[in-house]
């Protein structure tokens, strides 16, 4: 573990109009809205330069904090960040994307460029807790390009190599932070650096990419769960981790809603089903509700507009059709008909 005996204290915000400037010295600049006013306000930034990389942990309650043109325009800082939530959760924008952070996972983002963090507070005290690590931008040797297919994008800093990442940040913001470093530590700190290169790189993908797999990660959700009547685009967002605005936008440059996608999925199930052989003792209404759909009239008219007759009769139909098919005699009859 990283130990030095002088630990930096906390720096603390009881107005809201002084948490922005304090915001400024640590980070970069930024504009801070959305405080409820209500409440009295409080804030705290810890932060310490471990070698090339600045770490922080900030504390304060629910708000918005925005980096826009203009601020970027008046201190040029050139920065990559990364934010690892702690207590709370966020969503956060950037490169036309946004997505949803809970404890532990951790989003990439660019001080040359707008972003917008929303934070919520914790439901036991309305507070939200961020660890940020910030490295000056040539030292991750990314390029523009790259950068932009990789912010705003939700890492699970729980499992898989995405955890390792996250485990490895939150223990290097855990330690008692120093305001220098040397020998060893230094190569530490080199050491997390290329872990988070090496991660990045690895992870870059085209933002169409990025989109069609959340797209088919959507659709995923529902199928899991297309039997669960309370299936919605809230719970769909919360399980793929981005907020219900990014997903409705996915659905959107597919040309559907999530609430369609639901629906036409329910139907088709029940479709296969009332056809299936062995379901012919099912009603109708059992297999509607098997489904997901709690109103028989409501799954009768969705059907129909989506397959140009009532379920009755497409089940009449079809059940008709299955026997002539496996009756020889019938078919000959038709055959002679037709003639």
């Amino acid at each position: 573990m990283l130990e030095k005996p002088d630990v930096p204290l906390p720096t603390k915000a009881t107005i809201a109009g002084d948490w922005a400037d304090l915001l400024r010295e640590h980070f970069v600049a930024l504009d801070v809205s959305d405080i409820d006013d209500r409440t009295r306000f409080t804030g705290a930034v810890q932060s310490a330069q471990l070698a090339h990389v600045k770490v922080a942990a900030v504390q304060s309650m629910e708000q918005r904090i925005v980096r826009s043109n203009s601020l970027i325009r008046d201190d040029g800082a050139d920065y990559l960040q990364i934010g690892m939530i702690r207590r709370g959760s966020a969503i956060v924008r950037q490169d036309e994307r946004e997505c949803v952070l809970r404890r532990g996972d951790y989003v990439l983002y660019d001080t040359t460029r707008p972003f917008d963090w929303q934070f919520e507070g914790h439901p036991d005290d309305g507070f939200w807790g961020l660890e940020v690590f910030t490295w000056p931008r040539p030292s991750l040797a990314l390029a523009d390009t790259e950068i932009r297919n990789l912010t705003a994008i939700a890492f699970d800093g729980h499992t898989g190599v995405s955890g390792l990442l996250g485990r490895f940040l939150h223990d290097l913001a855990s330690v008692r932070m120093a305001s220098d470093v040397a020998g060893a530590e230094a190569e530490i700190i080199e050491e997390i650096s290329g872990l988070v290169k090496s991660f990045l790189h690895t992870t870059i993908r085209p933002v169409a990419s990025y989109r069609n797999d959340l797209y088919e990660m959507a659709l995923s959700v529902i199928d899991d769960r297309i039997e669960d009547p309370s299936l919605s685009p809230v719970n769909i967002a919360e399980s793929v981790s981005v907020s219900i605005r990014q997903l409705h936008r996915v659905f959107a440059e597919h040309g559907t809603t999530v609430s369609r996608s639901i629906r036409r999925r329910r139907l088709e199930v029940c479709r296969r089903e009332m056809v299936r052989h062995g379901t012919a003792e099912r009603s109708l209404s059992q297999i509607a509700h098997r489904w997901g759909f709690t109103d028989p009239s409501t799954f009768s008219r969705a059907f129909k507009a989506e397959f140009g007759m009532s379920p009755r009769r497409y089940r009449s139909e079809s059940l008709t059709a299955t026997l002539d098919s496996a009756n020889p005699a019938s078919l000959r009859q038709q055959s002679v008909t037709r003639t």
